[in-house]
């Protein structure tokens, strides 16, 4: 059976990446998002609400990056795979508590969304029009 396992989230830092290095160097970033699910009423506004905070991972140089410029509250488009840790509680009966990860594979500030281009003035179109060379003319019918 073939499975995929991908996620793609868009969301806020919770707080400032952890930067730590395994023992064969490899830096590891971990930090927190919080996504919202926006939702559309019926009179057409969005509604906002917090979906969940996610823990991620994140390994490579990329991590090191991420850690020197990414803080709390900056928005990121995040793209990986969940991951599922299990534990064992101490204590009787012992518990078995499950928590999902995000491995990330991929990560960047997400971008504002492009605005329209502003109208130019009408002095500035007209400077436009006369800059801009001739159509080509199709040649008459005989």
């Amino acid at each position: 059976m073939d499975t995929r396992n991908a996620v793609m989230l868009i969301g806020r830092l919770v707080g400032d990446p952890e930067l730590r290095y395994l023992p064969n160097g490899t830096p590891v970033a971990n930090f927190a998002i919080a996504v919202n699910r926006s939702v559309r009423k019926d009179d057409g506004s969005y509604d906002d609400s917090l979906d969940g905070f996610f823990d991620c991972e994140f390994f490579g140089g990329q991590a090191v990056t991420l850690a020197e410029t990414a803080s709390k509250g900056t928005e990121v488009t995040l793209v990986g795979s969940l991951r599922q840790n299990k534990f064992q509680t101490k204590g009787q009966p012992p518990r078995t508590i499950s928590k999902v990860e995000i491995r990330v594979t991929q990560i960047a500030p997400t971008l504002p969304a492009a605005k329209e281009p502003a109208a130019l003035p009408v002095a500035a179109q007209s400077v436009a029009e006369q800059a801009a060379p001739p159509a080509e003319q199709a040649p008459l019918p005989a």
